[in-house]
């Protein structure tokens, strides 16, 4: 049997197989006997320390590697002679005026008799990985004060939905001390099991669909309920795979507050100007009547007494004649006057006749008041309720109001369509030069504020589109039936 010396001769000659393979070694080799002299070393551990391996052939390795690291392989090296164990150490050196991190591995060779004859140092510089694993660790400490100071829960699930990171929000919201006492659990560990499987139907949900879910629900946390809202994501890796999924959830039971109390104060409002309306269009209608019927019939006997006076004057008092003659044509004047203002303040007709015919005359008296040409197509049979038919048309007197005084038009339209989802729609459109994306949403345009505001109480929605030099088009749209309804 080859001895040691045997082993190192044949380790020294250049073509001998075994130093063939130590050449291949991408790490630093040599062989030290009990005294720690150098048997062999490789080309590359001699290229590293800055010869030929023949130059350190013979030599100490402490006079080799410096007092420092020579020290320490002498007590590893010393080490594996007295236990014939194989030692590994990685230490941080300077070598050749650089500062490197070594890893070296001391593999003893046995004599025949069992024992020690002489230890191989494997070395290699693993410099590149420590300072790769330190520079993870400085960004996992970076990661870890950012998560852990950001003001919403955070986490990471693999695909079997155990915790593989979450931040210290998280870790305080379900009663641990620290994250890391996460780590590892699932959701039914950390959350009520209602709750929990919820967030496992979630994490099932997205890793599925790989798509991002936004959730707003209200929670119990400490005995009260609170509501978050929740974005989850699928990871994926480089081949597109599911690997779990991470989110971060954020508390917004004020913003929820907030907005119930906006919601009640809007809906208050609603009903408040709805309530408005109401008695505007009672008031309306009384003042009409007390016109037409009052006033109306005061100016009527007034007529009638001055054709009276006109027939008693004596034919050769012409300028009383005259007189009695002008007042008369006054009087009808303001007859015609007063059932104007009578018919703009409530259309006997839109409770006569309905809304179909109440639009006929709409039409038909814009068109003479404005000289626009003024085209109007209704259904035959309109059945609607009468307060609903009221502010059907009170909106279409709104639109045309708005034409008179911005359009700019020589033709408008009102077109009036019953849907066969039993929907009323409204379209009125002119020709003229065509509502802006700004007017439409200027806070001071009131008008066009108060249509939207009166179709929502029907529980309809009314939108106003316009393009320049085009024309402007208003749609209303609202249920035929059921009670006004204000919506948020």
């Amino acid at each position: 049997m080859a001895t040691i010396h045997d082993l190192i001769k044949y380790l020294g000659q250049p073509d001998g197989p075994l130093a063939a393979v130590v050449e291949m070694f991408p790490d630093m080799v040599f062989v030290v006997d009990r005294e720690e002299c150098i048997l062999h070393i490789n080309t590359l551990a001699a290229r590293s320390l800055g010869g030929k391996p023949e130059d350190f052939i013979g030599r100490q390795q402490s006079t080799i590697f410096g007092p420092q690291l020579g020290e320490r392989h002498s007590q590893f090296i010393q080490q594996v002679f007295r236990t014939g164990e194989i030692v590994v150490t990685e230490t941080h050196q300077e070598l050749h005026d650089a500062h490197v991190w070594i890893d070296a591995r001391l593999v003893p060779l046995k004599t025949t008799g069992g024992g020690v004859g002489a230890v191989v140092g494997i070395v290699r510089d693993v410099s590149a990985r420590v300072r790769a694993q330190e520079s993870l660790a400085v960004r996992e400490a970076y990661l870890r004060a950012m998560l852990d100071n950001f003001p919403f829960l955070v986490w990471l699930k693999d695909i079997d939905g155990h915790f593989l990171a979450v931040n210290q929000t998280f870790a305080r919201s379900c009663g641990r001390e620290r994250a890391a006492d996460v780590v590892g659990l699932t959701d039914f560990d950390v959350w009520p099991r209602e709750l929990a499987q919820r967030y496992v139907d979630d994490d099932l949900s997205v890793m599925a669909t790989r798509q991002q879910k936004d959730v707003e629900e209200p929670i119990s946390v400490q005995g009260g309920s609170q509501w978050f809202e929740t974005f989850k994501t699928p990871v994926l890796d480089q081949r597109g795979e599911v690997l779990g999924t991470t989110g971060f959830s954020r508390d917004i039971t004020e913003r929820q507050r907030l907005d119930e109390q906006l919601r009640a104060q809007r809906e208050q409002l609603r009903a408040l100007a709805a309530h408005v309306e109401s008695v505007r269009e009672e008031e309306r209608v009384r003042i009409a009547r007390e016109i037409h019927d009052e006033l109306g019939q005061a100016l009527t006997c007034m007529s009638m007494d001055l054709a009276f006076l006109e027939k008693q004057l004596p034919k050769e008092n012409a300028q009383a004649a005259a007189r009695v003659s002008a007042l008369a044509t006054l009087v009808k004047d303001t007859v015609k006057t007063v059932r104007r203002i009578s018919a703009e303040l409530r259309p006997s007709i839109l409770d006569d006749l309905g809304l179909g015919a109440a639009m006929e005359w709409l039409a038909h008296d814009f068109a003479t008041r404005t000289g626009i040409d003024c085209g109007v197509s209704v259904p035959s049979n309109v059945t609607i309720a009468a307060e609903r038919g009221t502010v059907v048309f009170r909106m279409c007197q709104e639109a045309l109001t708005n034409v008179a005084r911005h359009a700019g038009a020589t033709h408008v339209s009102i077109d009036l369509m019953i849907d066969v989802d039993d929907c009323l729609t409204l379209e009125v459109s002119d020709n003229g030069r065509g509502i802006t994306e700004y007017e439409v949403h200027r806070p001071d345009s009131l008008g066009l504020l108060g249509m939207r505001e009166r179709a929502a109480l029907l529980g309809g929605v009314a939108e106003v589109n316009g393009m320049p030099g085009q024309g402007t088009t208003v749609t209303v749209r609202v249920p035929l039936a059921g009670s006004p309804a204000a919506k948020p």
